[in-house]
């Protein structure tokens, strides 16, 4: 190890790792500050320091893309469908109350506060069963249209994709093409409901909308005896909707899990013959 001869006589030259250092001119000589040290300022650099920093180039890594919206309103099917069960359900209870009130005050006046609670009940709980079906229902409707794009995959949908929302969301309209598009589903995918289910499913669904059909006509009544049977009409209405509800989510599960001939016979069959003894060598 040597030591320089005079102060001053070492310089530090920075390079790049993958360069030497590049032969220059002797540094100039120190120059030292008569005034403060800083200045009137702090000292900064111009741009970022790169001594010594190889330019390495961070792979680009893009994120994954995000899920359409109709396949996300699909996911949540379930979800909505439950809750609308569990409004109508509530819904019925407190159209079951309004009439339970009107027929024990029916020769007598009803106390304010009974009018005023049962009514309430009626009214708030009918807004939002009739909001989060709705919901529901548009939810259900995605759910149909993405899954009949996976069954129907690489190739396109045969059917448009604006009529698959007008035949499952027109009333009345709904009754004759949901079970048209699910009958084709079931055909097409692998994973179905039998037609049995189907069919329980549409009298179901037609069963709801009979009932709501009655009690828009009974509404349309005048006198008290006519409110009084709109009232419970209201709330049969709101059960059939919860039973369907319930086959609506029993149909939808079913495209997702085995179907029953599919578990009976083919299912069994394969475990039978795979459990066959092994063979003495």
């Amino acid at each position: 190890m040597t030591t320089p001869r005079r102060t001053g006589q070492w310089r530090w030259v920075a390079h790049p790792p993958w360069r030497p250092p590049l032969p220059g001119s002797r540094p100039p000589p120190p120059r030292h500050r008569t005034g403060p040290a800083w200045g009137e300022r702090t000292p900064a650099y111009p741009a970022t320091p790169r001594w010594g920093l190889p330019p390495v180039a961070i792979p680009y890594q893009p994120g994954q893309p995000a899920a359409p919206k109709p396949a996300r309103l699909a996911s949540v099917a379930p979800g909505f469908l439950g809750a609308a069960g569990t409004w109508f359900a509530v819904a019925a209870v407190a159209h079951g109350l309004r009439y339970a009130a009107l027929a024990w005050y029916d020769e007598r006046l009803a106390p304010w506060w009974v009018e005023a609670l049962t009514t309430a009940l009626v009214w708030v709980t009918g807004v939002v069963a009739i909001a989060v079906g709705v919901a529901a229902a548009v939810a259900a409707t995605a759910w149909l249209v993405e899954q009949r794009r996976r069954v129907y995959a690489p190739a396109p949908d045969p059917r448009r994709r604006a009529g698959l929302w007008l035949g499952c969301l027109l009333p009345v309209v709904n009754w004759f093409r949901t079970p048209v598009y699910l009958e084709e589903l079931r055909r097409a995918s692998s994973r179905a409901p039998t037609r049995a289910e189907l069919r329980r499913w549409w009298v179901v669904v037609a069963v709801n909308g009979a009932a709501v059909a009655l009690a828009l006509w009974r509404g349309t009544g005048e006198g008290p005896q006519a409110a009084a049977d709109t009232v419970l009409l209201t709330a049969l209405a709101a059960l059939a909707a919860v039973w369907a509800v319930r086959d609506t989510r029993a149909v939808m599960r079913s495209f997702d899990d085995p179907s029953p001939r599919f578990t009976r016979r083919l299912l069994a069959q394969g475990i039978v013959n795979n459990a066959s003894p092994a063979r003495e060598e």
